[in-house]
């Protein structure tokens, strides 16, 4: 928009009625976008029916706006028609035939429909525009889920475009009491978002407070889902996120039918979904796809893997430093043996070893797919072998360091914490040994205790008080069995299960 016009001013500003005027005005709030069109129009019956069609032409489907805006003006006959103020609501009633036509009745409406995609018309003596949708966006088409895949299960995952996964989420949720709630954010960008839930599962409350946290603060621009995570979350500053994210609409139905509600953000394939629980870190999507024997025992085993990954490092140092009395005899002479030529202190060794493993794991990432696959696995090869080689580190160090890594790669939601939670642990576990770690132990129990998510407890179900707590969380019960939807998330229509006589 030109430089001087704020968005206060704009939503003061009135059209006049005037073509000519309001014409101008739309150009010089506009400035100087060549990509906006304006295309002057007169109806072939009577003259004195004129006006302007405004579209953006990157935006638009120009077979919408020439079949279903411009022909109809043209050619409509105006006889009997009523000029002045209701104009507008004629014209959108009887001669533009786009599936969604409103009436805005200031130029800051008119201008936001423009750069949305919307068709804007002004006409002469008529001081309100009229807005035919006429969207016709560049998107990706629905693919599947990157970050999360599953052998079992739908295939689908989100894309940028916010009405596709409104539509993803409707076709799983074909229940009237599914609602949407469109929230705009950011002051320059002007983001759409959406607020999804279900009424009569969901606590009206905590739409209520997700609505007034999204209107707690100002910000210039919302890019990415990720932006208001941070913003609306109970702890910003947390180690572990307190809001869940998805990139499957499989998965957001399903927090749906617990009570749970979920924001999608316009331009992110990802959806956040809230209430969140720490023990959801350890559940996947395929665990309700599978057998839920197999399913259980895999959950087991990420929780084992999160204990690995964090405590692995840590434990070593403080056997081989303050507890050697704890290491069986043989082992002992082993690992003595291969640390013999190493000049560094174990403590620095692994910490040495740690950060070329996130410098891998990093690399692998941002580098391109098929670059990146082969510099993080002949790097991890070529560097392990030569730095044993050369008696930089022993090669127990090696093995721990890599059965650390495998097993986080098995915890994906909980990766950045894990990488800080190890560094700190080992830090303790250095200076103190044993105590060091069971200090650190209790520290992060205490931590994630105090943590809330929208008035919930983080930690909910981590010691289940009730039976049907213990469900669904370190194991996967049957179905048949999980007759009560999480009372710690809502209390309404607390019954998802029953069998039919």
């Amino acid at each position: 928009m030109r430089k001087g016009f704020s968005a206060e001013e704009l939503k003061n500003m009135q059209f006049t009625g005037n073509l000519e005027r309001d014409v101008a005005l739309m150009r010089e709030i506009l400035g100087d976008d060549e990509t906006v069109i304006f295309r002057p129009f007169r109806n072939r019956y009577d003259e004195k029916v004129c006006g302007c069609v405004i579209f953006t032409e990157v935006l638009v489907n120009n077979i919408v706006i020439d079949q279903n805006v411009v022909r109809p003006l043209l050619k409509f006959n105006p006889e009997g028609i009523v000029f002045g103020d209701t104009l507008s609501e004629t014209l959108a009633a009887t001669v533009i035939s786009t599936d969604d036509v409103s009436v805005k009745d200031t130029p800051f409406d008119a201008v936001t429909s423009v750069l949305i995609g919307d068709t804007v018309v002004l006409v002469d003596t008529c001081p309100r525009a009229i807005a035919a949708n006429s969207k016709k966006y560049a998107i990706r088409g629905i693919s599947i889920p990157e970050t999360e895949n599953a052998v079992n299960g739908p295939k689908e995952g989100f894309s940028e475009l916010i009405v596709t996964n409104i539509g993803l989420i409707r076709r799983k949720v074909k229940n009237p009491n599914l609602k949407f709630r469109f929230i705009e954010v950011g002051k320059v960008s002007r983001t759409r978002t959406c607020l999804v839930y279900i009424e009569g599962l969901c606590e009206e409350k905590l739409i209520k407070e997700m609505e007034r946290r999204l209107s707690s603060f100002e910000i210039d621009s919302v890019l990415d889902v990720n932006y208001i995570s941070e913003l609306v979350t109970d702890s910003p500053t947390s180690l572990v996120d307190t809001t869940g994210k998805t990139e499957r609409p499989d998965v957001v139905a399903a927090k749906l039918f617990e009570g749970r509600a979920a924001l999608l953000v316009d331009g992110t394939p990802y959806a956040i979904t809230f209430p969140y629980l720490f023990l959801e870190n350890f559940q996947a999507n395929e665990d309700y796809y599978e057998n839920h024997i197999f399913a259980s025992f895999t959950r087991l085993l990420r929780f084992v893997s999160f204990f690995a990954a964090v405590s692995l490092p840590a434990l070593y140092i403080a056997l081989i430093s303050y507890h050697k009395e704890m290491i069986p005899r043989n082992l002992l002479i082993s690992i003595a043996k291969s640390r013999a030529q190493v000049p560094f202190p174990a403590a620095v060794e692994m910490l040495l070893l740690l950060i070329l493993f996130d410098l891998l794991r990093e690399a692998g990432v941002r580098l391109p797919k098929a670059i990146g696959v082969t510099v993080s696995t002949v790097g991890a090869i070529v560097l392990g072998q030569s730095i044993v080689t050369a008696n930089i580190v022993s090669a127990e160090m090696i093995i721990i360091v890599a059965m650390c890594g495998i097993a986080s790669f098995l915890t994906p939601k909980l990766d950045g914490a894990i990488a800080i939670l190890r560094l700190v642990f080992l830090l303790f576990s250095s200076l103190l040994g044993i105590y060091g770690y069971a200090v650190c132990v209790i520290g992060f129990a205490a931590y994630i205790s105090s943590l809330r998510s929208f008035g919930v407890d983080f930690t909910s179900y981590i010691i289940p008080h009730t039976r049907d707590g213990a469900k669904d969380g370190y194991i996967r019960v049957l179905r048949e069995r999980m007759i009560h939807r999480p009372y710690a998330i809502s209390r309404l229509n607390k019954i998802r299960f029953r069998r039919k006589l």
